[in-house]
């Protein structure tokens, strides 16, 4: 038995009236300290999960629907249990997409009533959507003893993100939420599942994550036209390549003799390349506590984001480089899908609060925009507690 916080479980417990029949799961949001866009394309990536969480109650109700209360909002809404279209109501629409997977994967889901309030910033780049959803796996799957592990509920939350969301995603944000380990990182293989768990170098350095706090939201903006175009540059290199499965796998060794369909997704897959690449020096350079060459890795992977796959925005850059230019920041980067939300940044632990305030001041001043930032620590993935 684990437990939460006391205001997390009287809000909770409240909302939907929780017996010693329901319970409660908790999930983190995750940092990605590089290797962004390249889990779609089965490259590696570099998340940790965070210390700040979405919670979810649930219990079992007899009446053949599902009643749902989202805390944050202050919204309430009730649908049938054999709902099988989106209700434009988000919240509700992503834990539907969640109970359309048990169906699909044989499990009964009866009548349920669930609450959900969460910690981790919306926009910012810090996958609270995803945080959301494998709480609520983890719990509805402990309300229900369906017995899932956690790798069949992480392709759960993509294939609910793909088939009933729309949103063209990885498996990335999910794999952090539920595989996430204190102090730790870990570097995932996004075509072999294969992951490692590596210790962060903790003398003189800090995380920290600027959000620009412009809104972004993955179904309008244009990370569904990046997966798009990732899979037209693979679909190039299969015509000269038939073997290539995803466009990680392609090499420098192969890259003159294809032909692409256009300069923009020629773009694309040479940004994913690099990216591939940065990713195993910045591991190299985190196990040898070279933490001013990762520095350097963040700066490029962003000047990449930036110009070669174009995904970030004035606000962004700016906030980039406005830690560039700092002495005491090491580098840093765009986070998350892009199109806004937060910039993540290695800093030298004795200054960063100064480095804050001069980085806040002079993005206001540019864009009129109050910026925020969040020091993070690492955690442990999702986790259920029964009441």
């Amino acid at each position: 038995m684990l437990s939460f916080e006391v205001p997390k479980i009287a809000s909770l417990t409240k909302a939907i009236d929780l017996d010693s029949d329901g319970c409660i799961a908790r999930a983190p949001g995750r940092i990605n300290l590089i290797g962004e866009h390249t889990d779609y394309n089965g490259g590696l990536v570099l998340p940790g999960a965070i210390d700040k969480y979405a919670y979810f109650s649930c219990k079992r109700i007899p009446e053949p629907e599902i009643r749902g209360v989202a805390l944050d909002l202050e919204e309430k809404a009730r649908v049938p249990l054999d709902t099988t279209k989106a209700t434009g109501i988000l919240w509700m629409d992503f834990i539907l997409g969640i109970v359309l997977e048990f169906k699909k994967r044989g499990k009964a889901v009866s009548g349920f009533a669930f609450a959900l309030t969460s910690e981790v910033p919306m926009g910012a780049g810090m996958s609270s959507s995803a945080a959301l959803e494998c709480a609520a796996l983890a719990g509805l799957d402990a309300l229900f003893n369906t017995g899932f592990d956690k790798w069949s509920m992480i392709h759960m939350s993509q294939s609910s993100n793909h088939e009933f969301l729309g949103i063209q995603g990885g498996i990335m944000d999910q794999f952090a939420s539920f595989y996430g380990k204190k102090d730790q990182v870990m570097l995932l293989d996004c075509r072999t599942k294969n992951h490692q768990y590596i210790a962060l170098p903790s003398a003189n350095m800090e995380w920290c994550l600027i959000n620009s706090c412009v809104k972004h939201n993955h179904l309008s903006s244009g990370y569904n036209d990046r997966v798009a175009e990732c899979k037209q540059a693979l679909q190039d290199i299969q015509s000269h390549y038939p073997e290539v499965q995803d466009l990680s796998q392609w090499d420098k060794a192969t890259m003159t003799s294809v032909r692409f369909s256009n300069e923009t997704v020629a773009r694309r897959a040479k940004f994913v390349y690099e990216e591939n690449q940065r990713v195993l020096a910045f591991v190299k350079g985190l196990q040898e506590g070279d933490i001013r060459t990762c520095g350097l890795l963040l700066n490029a992977s962003h000047e990449g984001l930036s110009m070669d796959y174009e995904v970030s925005c004035a606000e962004l850059d700016l906030l980039q480089k406005l830690g560039q230019d700092s002495a005491e920041v090491y580098g840093g980067r765009m986070m998350g899908g892009g199109f806004g939300g937060c910039t993540i940044n290695v800093c030298k632990e004795s200054s960063i609060e100064s480095v804050m305030k001069q980085t806040k001041d002079a993005y206001l001043q540019a864009f009129n925009i109050q910026a925020e930032y969040y020091k993070v620590a690492l955690s442990e993935g999702a986790q259920v507690v029964w009441v």
